[in-house]
């Protein structure tokens, strides 16, 4: 393995998550650009093991709770999208993580692209992930990152499925009066995290990726002017939105209103905005007026 503080000009990358929703548009990104024999996956079964290598693509067996699994699995690697666990309690997330960490540090990995998330300053699982990071992988000013962190907004598609679907059978629920919401869509996301690994920047290691704001009384028109006729918007509780509730409430008092640039720095181009997710889900499902 070469040295892991110099970046390799031709890098073996691996993906985790890759049977993941984030995690899989990553590695379809990649797959386009980075040679055969380069580019490799982190899943947890055999099932997705043979999809991938029936498409060409090397998936390696590994689990965020077996260390022994993910130390198996990154031998060989020089760049890692380590797309973080879905455990949402921090006592189980940042054990994973943890693992995952070591057996990087362990394999020579030289470059950790980590999927934090916004607010993670108030998450002990990623807070605690970004300061391990810090301080196993950080890097001398001036010099290649070992680790590179990029606190992905929430997704856009949620909040736009629910909406369309809500739309296609009565009316739009929402929580979230005029508060303004800035997301990001998972594509683009993905895309960043893709340009990251490949082309690491050197200008800073930690980055927020979010998109221009909207609201729900934006997102109603932009549905509504792509069904051809009137969206009615109804304000309701955070209770009957259901699963997105909590961010609706978030929302209606500000906490996911702050835009950032870092995104559309990342992508080269403006992030898509609310209403291209609406165009991409009213495309991907049958248009019923």
């Amino acid at each position: 393995m070469s040295n892991p503080d110099v970046l390799p000009t031709d890098p073996s990358i691996l993906v985790t998550g890759a049977s993941g929703r984030l995690g899989g548009a990553v590695l379809d990104l990649l797959a386009s650009t980075v040679p055969v024999g380069r580019l490799h996956a982190l899943v947890r079964g055999a099932d997705a093991r043979a999809r991938l290598g029936a498409r060409g693509i090397d998936a390696r067996i590994g689990d965020y709770d077996d260390a022994a699994s993910l130390e198996a699995a990154f031998r060989g690697i020089d760049r890692l999208v380590f797309v973080s666990s879905p455990a949402l309690d921090p006592a189980v997330r940042l054990p994973q993580h943890q693992a995952v960490l070591a057996a990087a540090r362990a394999a020579g990995v030289g470059l950790v692209v980590y999927t934090s998330a916004f607010g993670a300053a108030h998450d002990p699982g990623h807070a605690g992930t970004e300061a391990l990071l810090e301080a196993e992988f950080g890097a001398p000013a001036g010099t290649e990152p070992s680790s590179i962190v990029l606190r992905n907004g929430f997704y856009t598609e949620p909040f736009v499925q629910r909406a369309v679907a809500d739309a296609r059978s009565g009316a739009i629920l929402s929580a979230a009066g005029a508060g303004v919401l800035a997301t990001a869509s998972v594509r683009d996301l993905a895309e960043a995290a893709a340009r990251v690994v490949v082309a690491p920047p050197a200008s800073k290691r930690m980055w927020e990726l979010r998109g221009r704001g909207w609201t729900y009384p934006e997102l109603a028109r932009e549905i509504g002017a792509e069904l051809g006729r009137a969206v009615e918007l109804r304000e309701v509780s955070p209770e009957d939105v259901g699963a997105l509730g909590v961010l609706h409430a978030l929302a209606a008092r500000g906490v996911l209103a702050a835009e950032s640039d870092d995104l559309g720095a990342l992508l080269g181009r403006e992030p898509r905005d609310v209403a291209a997710v609406v165009r991409e889900e009213l495309f991907r499902t049958p248009r019923v007026k």
